[in-house]
């Protein structure tokens, strides 16, 4: 019975050696705060959120109430983000986020989650310092969403035109951040800064990484060859709109989207939607949609940046208006064309004949 206890006591000493964190300190000079920081791997992290406000830039208080800088930090936009770290520091790239991920391995998001700051069901340990808090984000629109639910950290990595890759933790975070697809630059979210050269100057200090999870580099799309068998085919195709149905995302008390719809009666139509498919260049020019209302002439042409063929025989064209992404759903099955913007919180649907 002693051997047992004794062992299981030598476990828990052992266990505690391996994931206490020390943590230091880094004062920013600029405004005299200071911050924690950690050191997880070969990197030197800001384990609390940046709250340094710049002279000039787009940042914001969630919710603009000035007592959430102390816990949460400011909310940049991305322009912003990229130029306010201090001295010494910078805004993590994509692939300097992918090092983290990597290195902590398996369920990463809930290792790096501080206990207390989220739901139980988030399962948090923050088993390596990095103490990631549901701090929210502000939208293209300026509505503030996510406190409590979602942590959303700039990363300096354009992906292509006007958007840039983000990284979020949190199971009900939404899908604003990814290392596989950009985010709008005109989003604000949180700043966690990283040494500068940390991974070139910080010798291994011989701590094994897990093999179990890995996430890859980021690559663009290679240019696919268009054979004869290819699902989606080139041509143009008219349909005549007979009714339109408009559906917007309902809010709760907090003004957050619930993703259940209230749709209007169907309305009346006389529209005609060209759809061209050339498949030009893969991922930015396969196509080009056009909708014209017979009644007020008036013509709405739309660039397809990329085509999908899903498994139910639907046709899924993405594109950009405004710098918000938006998606064209064609349904032959149900004669419905579906436009959907996801960060408008609307739905437009035309049925045809």
């Amino acid at each position: 019975m002693y051997k047992k206890a004794l062992l299981f006591f030598g476990l828990v000493i052992f266990s505690m050696h391996v994931f206490a964190q020390q943590y230091g300190e880094m004062i920013d000079e600029r405004d005299g705060k200071s911050y924690k920081i950690v050191k997880i791997g070969n990197q030197i992290w800001m384990a609390e959120n940046l709250a340094f406000r710049p002279q000039n830039g787009v940042f914001s208080a969630y919710n603009n109430d000035l007592s959430n800088i102390k816990t949460n930090g400011y909310l940049y936009d991305y322009a912003t983000a990229c130029s306010v770290c201090p001295s010494g520091w910078k805004l993590p790239s994509n692939s300097d986020f992918l090092e983290l991920t990597n290195y902590v391995g398996t369920d990463f998001k809930s290792k790096l989650m501080k206990v207390g700051a989220w739901g139980a069901d988030e399962n948090a340990s923050n088993l390596y310092g990095f103490s990631g808090i549901p701090a929210g984000a502000r939208d293209h629109v300026g509505t503030f969403r996510g406190l409590g639910i979602g942590a959303y950290f700039w990363t300096s990595t354009p992906s292509h035109d006007v958007y840039c890759f983000a990284r979020e933790l949190g199971k009900n975070a939404g899908n604003w951040a990814s290392d596989q697809f950009g985010t709008n630059k005109t989003i604000s979210m949180s700043v966690r800064c990283i040494q500068d050269g940390t991974s070139s100057q910080i010798q291994n200090d011989g701590e094994e990484v897990s093999d179990e999870y890995q996430e890859t580099e980021y690559e663009e799309p290679e240019t696919p060859s268009y054979g004869s068998d290819h699902p989606i085919q080139v041509g143009t195709t008219d349909y005549v709109v007979y009714q339109t149905q408009t559906c917007n995302e309902g809010q709760d008390l907090y003004y957050n989207y619930t993703e259940e719809y209230k749709c209007d009666a169907k309305k009346a139509a006389s529209t005609k939607i060209k759809i061209e498919i050339h498949l030009n260049d893969p991922m930015y020019n396969e196509g080009t949609i056009t909708i014209n209302d017979l009644k007020t002439k008036e013509v709405t042409p739309i660039d397809i940046e990329h085509i999908e063929l899903d498994e139910e025989g639907n046709y899924i064209f993405t594109f950009s208006i405004s710098n918000q992404p938006h998606m064209f759903i064609l349904m032959p099955t149900t004669k419905e064309l579906v436009w959907y913007s996801e960060w408008g919180h609307w739905m437009e649907h035309y049925f045809y004949k």
